[in-house]
């Protein structure tokens, strides 16, 4: 299994150029006018750095949705140490609308705790979508939870889903839409294998995982879609999961799960793809040897020893 990255590739690159004592001339030879960039879950990013500001342009389907849940103020709270400005009101730049936009002072940025400082910049996804978790642990604490499920609609067609279990867990759904079948044959597999996993004596304290096609019964009294292509995956958080020292590492899971899943998937079939394809050529080699040689032509001549044609 291999565990997906939570920050952005090009987003590290981009400031790894930038960022450093050493980097001043190259950041002002090469401003960068406006530079997308595409993430996972529909997330886009634009980048736009002159000298020694940096600004990040992010926009995310439901963001709008996520804001009641302190989205905001856990971006205030996380970015506090980074000398961030944050500008949450919407903008269009290149054309295209963001939601919010953050700036960045390279020159600022000591070379100590450079890297933790380019990690956090590029996790901006992981950290709002970690919010409404994190709102909704709070809740918890509080003793102020709905009676319904929360939900946290972070794409056009799917949503996650909290709400409070028994004994201070947590029951987190995700409803995963597949659009084609044959990615739910291979999903299935997978997704068994974790449902399983808690037989192991190692892992028998972690998350219990189940799965459905029928929406489970913590998404009772809400609107869910189930058609035939949307599965639900549930987790159930124990305390030491969401409360304590352990919570930051299983937000970051869940918040990439689905990611991670699809990813294993899209691995799955090539590989198997790959296994095919290798089996065919195989066979055709048996086939090929499996020919009887051709017969040489007969050289025939006359009784005087003239070649016939």
């Amino acid at each position: 299994m291999i565990l997906l990255d939570g920050g952005h590739h090009m987003l590290r690159e981009a400031l790894d150029l930038r960022l450093g004592e050493d980097k001043a001339e190259f950041r002002q030879r090469n401003p960068v006018d406006a530079m997308t960039i595409a993430d996972f879950d529909d997330v886009s990013y634009c980048i736009k750095a002159k000298d020694e500001l940096f600004t990040l342009f992010f926009v995310m389907h439901g963001y709008s949705e996520l804001c009641e849940f302190g989205v905001q103020d856990y971006l205030n709270k996380v970015y506090a140490d980074c000398g961030v400005q944050f500008d949450f009101s919407a903008q269009t730049t290149d054309g295209k609308a963001y939601d919010f936009s953050m700036t960045l002072d390279l020159s600022s940025v000591p070379s100590v705790g450079a890297e933790a400082f380019v990690d956090k910049v590029c996790s901006i996804k992981r950290n709002v979508l970690a919010a409404p978790f994190f709102f909704y642990f709070d809740k918890i604490n509080a003793g102020t939870t709905p009676d319904t499920a929360m939900e946290i609609p972070f794409r056009k067609d799917e949503s996650i889903y909290l709400k409070k279990g028994k004994e201070d867990s947590v029951v987190v759904v995700f409803g995963v839409t597949f659009q084609d079948k044959n990615d739910w044959v291979v999903a299935e597999v997978f997704l068994r294998e974790f449902a399983d996993a808690r037989r192991e004596p190692a892992l028998q304290t972690s998350p219990a995982v189940s799965f459905s096609r029928a929406s489970p019964g913590e998404l009772h009294g809400l609107k869910v879609d189930e058609s035939d292509s949307k599965v639900f995956i549930s987790f159930a958080l124990f305390k030491r999961h969401w409360d304590g020292a352990k919570a930051d590492a299983s937000v970051s899971a869940l918040c990439q799960f689905r990611n991670y899943l699809h990813y294993h998937i899209k691995c799955s079939k090539a590989f198997m793809h790959m296994r095919m394809r290798k089996r065919v050529d195989d066979l055709l080699q048996v086939l090929n040897r499996a020919k009887p040689p051709a017969e040489g032509a007969v050289e025939r001549k006359t009784w005087t020893g003239r070649t016939m044609n």
